[in-house]
């Protein structure tokens, strides 16, 4: 838990008594749904900026090499997708999941 608080602050410049008081007045599910929603923002960031320098080397590559086309995707990949929610996909296939419980 103490990892987490860590991280909140050091992701989103919070004070440790800000995090940590999200962390314990806040559902597990919530802060785990919250937590995803950063992670793909950051990747998506991640990869706006990847691909500006990916723009680049693509131009260059193609002038080179008349006939070849590069895409920005062929040096790094396609973007991030939002992960599937599991309890959403489990309705959609009719799949009953286990009762959450908090101790």
């Amino acid at each position: 838990m103490d990892e987490l608080i860590v991280w909140l602050c050091l992701t989103l410049g919070w004070t440790f008594p800000e995090a940590s008081r999200f962390v314990r007045e806040t559902p597990i599910k919530k802060v785990n749904e919250f937590i995803k929603e950063l992670q793909y923002q950051k990747e998506v960031e991640n990869y706006r900026i990847a691909s500006n320098f990916a723009l680049v080397i693509k131009t260059w590559a193609n002038a080179q090499k008349k006939g070849n086309h590069y895409r920005v995707s062929d040096f790094i990949g396609q973007p991030p997708h939002r992960k599937v929610d599991l309890t959403e996909a489990a309705k959609k296939a009719n799949i009953k999941l286990p009762e959450e419980k908090c101790y």
